[in-house]
């Protein structure tokens, strides 16, 4: 059995291209280290955005178990990406592929394929590190991705009534949502939870 803690990156610093984290952010960080280091974990995966690594990084500096980077677990879309595209250009685009989950941005993947990237990089773990627990630190809409491609929207209603209409506001910054998987199954145990960060 394999135990996914899926962690969304700690507060960023609100602008366009790569941001690392605010003092907040490095805060929420903290209190998530804390939180895992008596869960036993094996290794630690990282998208490779720098709000990711930063999140990671102080993870890593009470766990002690080393983080590997994959360019996979990066944001589907990432505002800046496309040069002086405004925020309000950006969340346009990006609530439409959260509805139209095959659509394709200018700059990014599809919500489908974010997915899908995200379960490879879980595959390939669970087949390398069998029986081991694992955080996962990414960002919001692929964790939602990749749970829209595990489970029914119902199914995940049940956790969070407001699933998927209120993606931006289900997974919190630092939130985690403990994903399992046993023999080939995969069941949620929660999803976006922040009760730790208090």
């Amino acid at each position: 059995m394999n135990i996914f803690y899926l962690i969304r990156h700690g507060q960023k610093v609100a602008e366009a291209g790569d941001p690392g984290l605010t003092e907040i952010g490095k805060e929420q960080a903290g209190k998530t280290a804390e939180f895992l280091k008596d869960k036993n974990i094996s290794k630690i995966y990282s998208s490779t955005y720098k709000r990711t690594k930063e999140t990671s990084e102080i993870i890593d500096t009470i766990l002690k178990i080393g983080i590997t980077f994959d360019d996979r677990l990066r944001e589907r879309m990432n505002w800046g990406s496309i040069p002086n595209q405004n925020l309000e250009e950006f969340l346009k685009e990006w609530e439409y592929s959260n509805l139209h989950r095959d659509f394709k941005p200018k700059a990014g993947h599809s919500s489908l394929q974010s997915g899908k990237d995200a379960f490879n990089v879980i595959s390939e773990i669970s087949t390398s590190l069998s029986d081991s627990n694992i955080v996962i630190i990414t960002h919001g809409g692929v964790i939602c991705d990749l749970l829209r491609n595990l489970f029914l929207d119902n199914e995940l209603r049940k956790l969070k009534p407001d699933f998927p209409e209120k993606l931006d506001k289900l997974i919190k910054e630092c939130s985690i949502t403990t994903l399992i998987k046993d023999n080939d199954k995969y069941s949620l145990k929660e999803i976006g939870a922040v009760d730790y960060l208090v």
